[in-house]
């Protein structure tokens, strides 16, 4: 049993209700000259739904191009949403112009994948920490800046003498530190990390969930853990989200889904074997595994899936009226699958 799926807290603090995301789709030489050469869209989100409690972690997991950062930063309010609500303890905030919304970006952060891009290289480890603090509160003097400044390196267990330092100056995980640090010094009570391990050694993977665990713990926060690597996801998640071509299709409980699986997705996944197996049912059924295109209607994963090739291709998991949606199957578990494993 894993130690973070012993916490559960009932009062959702997030609630995102069937959140879509589509991009326009442009073709042509002179597409990008003209709008009226668009020829749809491209649903990068495409009706997800979930809920993450109070003090939890939820990891968000999937192959890249699945939707998982673009779920994010529109949960943050980061770009416009096509449609769908998201609500903050309660509140429903998808329509807030950003005046409205400007008291509660504070609560609601993002650490970003980026590690050199999320900070300005230009300005000094103190003067990053200190425009924050002075954000986050205003009235503050120098002298207190300073101090809260010392509490944030406390928190994030950086050395004081690293305030001098510029970021190329720094290893990657202490520009991962430092990038938290702003993050904790606006009080959030709700953090999208986003990739928060990539370009890191593992060892230094190990400390920065550890040390995003720690402050869980201290601080009472709640995290959207967004992240392609699996083991990192089922150690710190309470529970996990899988999402695919834009949609959810298993949420349950970490250990469940690491070890109990219902959807052929998530048990490639897991299994590490998706590409293989991919190619195998492709291969099994003369397609190319390549140059699929996202389904219009029934399963995404029917081209992809082993079960739908081994089933002799039913209709209903291609039928547009019959598109698979998430379906309880106990102890919190949930599946979007005809002939689920």
């Amino acid at each position: 049993m894993l130690a973070a799926s012993a916490l559960t807290v009932p009062e959702p603090i997030l609630e995102v209700v069937d959140l879509r995301k589509h991009f326009a789709q442009r073709r042509g030489l002179l597409a990008g000259l003209a709008r009226a050469a668009g020829t749809g869209t491209i649903p990068a989100v495409d009706g997800v739904s979930f809920e993450l409690r109070e003090h939890e972690t939820l990891g968000l997991v999937g192959e890249s191009g699945c939707g998982k950062t673009t779920t994010g930063k529109a949960i943050l309010k980061l770009m416009p949403v096509t449609g769908g609500e998201i609500r903050y303890r309660g509140a429903e905030i998808t329509r807030l112009s950003a005046a409205q919304f400007r008291p509660l970006r504070r609560e609601l952060q993002m650490i970003f994948q980026d590690l050199d891009a999320a900070l300005n290289p230009r300005m000094r480890i103190e003067s990053i920490l200190r425009e924050a603090v002075a954000l986050r509160d205003p009235g503050l003097d120098a002298a207190a800046e300073r101090t809260r400044v010392y509490e944030l390196l406390e928190l994030v267990n950086l050395k004081k003498n690293k305030l001098a330092n510029f970021p190329a100056e720094l290893s990657g995980g202490e520009k991962r530190r430092v990038g938290i640090a702003r993050v904790l010094a606006m009080r959030p009570k709700l953090i999208v990390a986003d990739e928060p391990t990539s370009a890191l050694d593992v060892s230094i993977q190990a400390q920065v969930i550890n040390l995003l665990r720690d402050l869980q713990a201290r601080l009472g926060l709640s995290y959207l853990f967004i992240s392609h690597d699996l083991q990192l996801v089922e150690l710190v998640s309470h529970r996990v989200a899988v999402m695919y071509l834009g949609r959810i299709v298993e949420i349950g409980p970490a250990e469940r889904i690491a070890r109990a699986p219902r959807h052929p997705y998530t048990a490639a996944l897991w299994s590490s074997l998706v590409e293989k197996r991919s190619r195998e049912a492709a291969a099994g059924a003369g397609w190319s595994v390549f140059d699929f295109e996202r389904p219009t209607g029934g399963c995404r994963f029917a081209p992809r899936c082993p079960v739908y090739a081994a089933r002799g291709r039913p209709r209903e998991c291609t039928d547009p009226a019959s598109t698979p949606g998430l379906t309880p199957t106990g102890e919190g578990h949930a599946v979007a699958c005809h002939f689920p494993l």
